[in-house]
């Protein structure tokens, strides 16, 4: 073999490996990444809604509500003009045809979403203004309104290929709402459960009907297939759950986490809500028990996320307080302290301990590092313990966590 051939041979096979490379690489990070492009009809952009600014709306939305604290990884959206590392890696080293061949040949299609904003059947809007005390009319069009539809298709590797159609006004505030809207449904497809924690969290800050919610939650879990464990169910189950402590329903609220923990008897948010349901009706020692499914034997705990530990310890120690254990209590919570060095909630509920055994200048101390970390609070819609406070008096009502730490 000529030296010219085989010079041609290795390079033909080093590009192979490297865009191999490539699209692992791709695959691997952006696994989780919606880049989004934007259309909008001709109309739509005169009035200032140019591609560039329905993209940065509809990111901006996708992305508050894909903020919400959870235990679910957020998808990403973000704008098309931001280039996939293996798009940027595939020009630097000349090799984006040689990409887009292998990503054809493999089967690989990257995420993407489309958002186009269409204008149909305009309208003139007239005004009529009296214009003569003998009544005579003058007839002034003060501006054109036409049925618009933002139409998003896209596939997603978890979702497959998707459209959603969402309908509105040309008036400023009906596209702003629109695009948000159509956020929102993109989430929905994305995500669905994050777009439903969002959601229910919204309604419950606004003081708004949680009934949409609901009917959203279990119009999800009546498609979910009736498999004997099933992780995604569980988070709905869990969710109604917070819903129902939201309305003061302690009854379908244990049913509902009972449910979640059926469901999937290897997640632990079920336990831990379970065992705060528990010490709110006063049944400690089930409390504890619960509790031990999660955080026991501790060096193989059934979780390795340290929020969800530090919560399982705080629980614990809160029921070991109302059974007058309160050196077992305040182990609880110093290991929960040195798990979620940030928590706020720890600091609060080992203060109340200390005060009822007697320590009142240690439970002071323990208040003022509640106060200096409650800059980093966090309501975690999911948790029950990180989105109300366990009050003193057993069976009150549940009071939201809304910042800050209690009173002294």
């Amino acid at each position: 073999m000529d030296p010219a051939t085989l010079a041609a041979l290795y390079t033909a096979l080093y590009t192979a490996i490297a865009t191999l490379g490539l699209v692992a690489t791709d695959t691997y990070v952006n696994a989780n990444t919606m880049y989004l492009d934007t259309t909008v009809a001709e109309g739509v952009a005169e009035e200032g809604y140019e591609p560039s600014v329905v993209g940065g709306i509809f990111i901006a939305e996708a992305k508050k509500i894909t903020s919400t604290p959870s235990l679910v990884a957020a998808p990403v959206i973000q704008s098309s003009k931001a280039k996939p590392i293996s798009a940027a890696l595939a020009q630097a080293a000349g090799l984006e045809s040689a990409l887009g061949a292998i990503q054809g040949v493999m089967g690989v299609i990257p995420p993407s979403l489309v958002a186009s904003v269409i204008a149909e059947d305009p309208k003139k809007r007239v005004q009529v203004v009296t214009t003569a005390a003998d009544g005579a009319v003058a007839e002034h069009v003060v501006g054109e309104e036409a049925d618009l539809k933002l139409v998003l298709t896209g596939y997603d590797r978890k979702t497959g290929y998707f459209y959603v159609t969402v309908e509105g006004r040309t008036t400023d505030e009906d596209v702003d709402e629109l695009i948000r809207e159509a956020a929102f449904e993109s989430v929905l497809k994305l995500e669905p459960y994050l777009a439903m924690l969002y959601d229910l969290s919204r309604r419950a800050e606004a003081g708004e009907d949680l009934a949409p919610a609901r009917i959203r939650i279990d119009k999800a879990l009546s498609s979910e297939p009736a498999a004997i464990r099933h992780g995604h169910r569980a988070l709905l189950e869990n969710l109604r759950g917070i819903l129902a402590l939201l309305e003061q329903n302690q009854v379908m609220a244990r049913r509902d986490f009972e449910k979640a923990i059926s469901s999937d008897p290897q997640q632990p948010i079920g336990y831990l809500n379970l065992a705060f349901l528990n010490v709110h009706e006063d049944r400690y020692q089930d409390a504890i028990d619960a509790v031990g499914k999660v955080i026991h034997p501790s060096y193989w705990p059934m979780t390795g996320n340290r929020v969800l530990l530090a919560t399982g310890h705080i629980i614990k120690g809160v029921a070991e307080t109302e059974m007058g254990r309160f050196r077992d209590a305040e182990a609880s919570f110093r290991k929960a302290a040195e798990l979620n060095p940030q928590s706020s909630e720890v600091h609060v509920y080992w203060a109340r301990m200390l005060r009822k055994s007697g320590r009142p200048a240690e439970a002071s101390r323990q208040y003022d590092l509640a106060l200096g970390n409650s800059v980093y609070f966090e309501n975690f819609p999911e948790m029950a313990l990180l989105y109300f406070w366990l009050t003193e008096q057993g069976q009150e009502p549940l009071e939201r966590r809304l910042g800050m730490v209690e009173e002294r």
